[in-house]
C-alpha cells in the first residue's frame, strides 16, 4: 500500500502530536526488550518536545499528514560535519508498511542533497528484524568502528551514556549521489 498523503516541514501546531507518536512506535520494540538490554522506559520520550520545537524552527523536521490532515510520522535530524544525522524516525503503527518512513527518509536524503551534504547517517537496533533491512533499502550501509568520524565516535559514546549499548546499536549511512530521484513530496 502507498501513502497518500504529504511530506512537508512541521509547523509548531504539528509537534504536540510527535510524543504520542513516538510512544506508539516504541512499543513495537517491547519483544525485544531483554536481546537489547533495555528497559521500556528508555524507549519512552526519547527526543524532548524542546528539541523538537527547535528543529521545527531550523527546518530540521518533517512530517508524514494524511489527507484528513492527520499527522502520522515524522523524522527529525541533526546536523554533522557531512551530512544529517537522524535523531529519530517514527511512524504510528497503525500506518506502517504504506511507505511513510521511506518517503520520510527520501525527504531527508533530499534535503541532504540540496544542501551540498554527502551523507546521511543514523544509528538504528542491531538486532531487531526490520531496522537494518529498511535502512538498507533505502540506499544505507553498516559503517565499521574503525571509520566512525569523530562527529559519529562522539553520538555512539552518547548513546552508551543513556543506555543504548554500542554493542546492540549500528551506524548505516547512506551517501548522497549526485544525481537524484525526485523525492515523494518535497516541501
Amino acid at each position: 500500500m502507498r501513502f497518500d498523503g504529504q511530506i512537508r516541514f512541521a509547523q509548531a501546531a504539528d509537534i504536540e502530536h510527535l510524543p504520542a507518536i513516538e510512544r506508539a512506535a516504541a512499543q513495537l520494540y517491547r519483544p525485544y526488550l531483554s536481546q537489547l538490554g533495555l528497559t521500556s522506559d528508555q524507549l519512552q520520550d526519547i527526543v524532548p518536545v524542546e528539541f523538537l520545537h527547535q528543529a521545527q524552527q531550523q527546518r530540521r523536521l518533517w512530517v508524514a499528514v494524511t489527507p484528513q490532515t492527520q499527522v502520522v510520522g515524522f523524522v527529525v535530524v541533526n546536523r554533522l560535519t557531512t551530512g544529517w544525522f537522524v535523531i529519530e524516525l517514527d511512524v504510528l503503527p497503525s500506518w506502517k508498511q504504506q511507505g511513510i518512513g521511506s518517503a520520510l527518509m527520501q525527504q531527508v536524503i533530499q534535503s541532504a542533497h540540496t544542501q551540498g551534504y554527502v551523507a546521511v547517517t543514523l544509528t538504528t537496533f542491531r538486532y531487531v528484524p526490520w531496522t537494518i533491512p529498511f535502512y538498507r533499502r533505502l540506499g544505507f550501509e553498516i559503517v565499521v568502528p574503525a571509520h566512525y568520524t569523530p562527529d559519529i565516535r562522539a553520538i555512539v559514546d552518547h548513546e552508551e551514556r543513556h543506555g543504548f549499548s554500542r554493542h546492540v546499536r549500528v551506524v548505516m549511512q547512506c551517501q548522497i549521489p549526485k544525481q537524484l530521484i525526485t523525492p515523494f513530496v518535497a516541501n
